[in-house]
């Protein structure tokens, strides 16, 4: 009778042993797919930015070309008020000679 006890107690434990391992691969498994779903959608949202994203190179020569237009834009102002300012020294100069 200690026998069957003996091997009615391994049966039982072997099957309990059995049954956590098989629930711990599954964990395992279920984890792994949770972790390469969470990697694809990171690289997937990576590769969106790099897609619809200026670079910074790109970005940069925008600005450069940006500076130097607000540059010749001030450039010509400046010659214009210089241009306006003469004119209205010779205006005026006129208007003190004839009085």
């Amino acid at each position: 009778m200690m026998g069957e006890d003996l091997k009615w107690l391994i049966g039982i434990s072997v099957s309990i042993i059995v049954s956590f391992m098989i629930a711990l691969v599954g964990s395992f498994r279920s984890l792994s797919a949770t972790m390469k779903d969470g990697d694809n959608q990171l690289h997937e949202r990576i590769n969106r930015v790099r897609d619809e994203y200026v670079t910074r190179v790109d970005h940069d020569a925008q600005i450069d070309q940006l500076r130097d237009t607000v540059k010749e834009i001030h450039d010509e102002l400046r010659e214009g008020t210089r241009e306006t300012n003469k004119r209205l020294d010779q205006v005026l100069g006129v208007l003190v000679q004839e009085r």
